[in-house]
């Protein structure tokens, strides 16, 4: 299942139907979503187990307990799964101000436990996405940024007084001041332009420098940005659509990319 590099590019798996969302567990297994074939699915650096999720994953994240949560856009859900017991739950379908959540798409955990998560609600031609965030142990979700074409990807900048999200179909990347212990989002404004359209970023990975490494979707790229939204670099993938990124946390495959034209998720150890 691992061959050799090609361009600097590693092939960790193969015949996926269009993988994203790529989180570490505390045991090195990789887990990730099929959007198209509908699985939560786990690999453990030789073997590829799947769990059907009866709906259409998004985005994974896993907290301190182990659980991985998830966006179900299918079922305009956040769910998760306990890799124990094998129980998946649903958690939250709807925000603070009574309205059912459309399209989760991403979702990341700050130290407080507080689940952040875009809902695009396909909002690709008219500004209908929003940013939500679920306080720990709550089942309602309030909503704190609206407005948006598509929002995705997401990432903490600055011990977690930062909030970086994309805006797909603006190509758009936003920057906020994030308050951890009131979960509030304020002082919203542009961080960079991202993308070339018709499309635009999609998931976020944040290495130890600070950097932001952001997939850019149908571009074969995954742009480099530094704190402060300027460009660095970008590391070019031989498939078109990146989707998601993250940083291996055990040092064995550097930055681990989902790539969903060829089905594969991909590695890069020089970046």
């Amino acid at each position: 299942m691992i061959v050799s590099n090609i361009n600097k590019e590693c092939l960790l798996v193969s015949g996926l139907r269009f993988p994203e969302g790529p989180v570490f567990d505390t045991a090195g297994n990789l887990w990730f979503v099929e959007i198209q074939g509908g699985n939560l699915s786990k690999w453990d650096g030789e073997k590829l187990t799947r769990y059907p999720v009866d709906g259409t994953p998004n985005g994974a994240a896993i907290d301190k307990e182990g659980i991985v949560w998830f966006c179900d856009s299918g079922r305009a859900e956040i769910r998760t799964f306990n890799p124990h017991t094998q129980e998946f739950r649903n958690i939250c379908n709807q925000t603070t101000d009574g309205q059912r959540l459309i399209k989760p798409n991403d979702l990341i955990f700050d130290s407080m436990e507080n689940l952040i998560f875009s809902d695009h609600a396909d909002g690709r031609e008219q500004a209908i996405s929003t940013i939500c965030v679920l306080p720990g142990g709550e089942h309602k979700a309030k909503i704190i940024s609206r407005y948006k074409r598509f929002t995705n990807g997401l990432a903490l900048l600055h011990d977690e007084t930062k909030l970086i999200f994309a805006e797909t179909y603006n190509q758009q990347l936003w920057e906020g001041d994030w308050n951890t212990k009131t979960a509030e989002l304020s002082n919203e404004r542009p961080f960079a332009k991202a993308g070339n359209g018709p499309w635009g970023p999609d998931g976020i990975a944040v290495d130890k420098n600070q950097n932001l490494f952001v997939a850019l979707f149908n571009e074969h790229l995954v742009q480099k940005y530094n704190s402060v939204g300027d460009v660095v670099g970008a590391i070019c993938c031989l498939g078109s659509r990146p989707t998601s990124c993250a940083f291996d946390p055990f040092d064995r495959w550097g930055l681990v990319v989902t790539e969903a034209e060829r089905g594969e998720i991909i590695s890069f150890l020089n970046y």
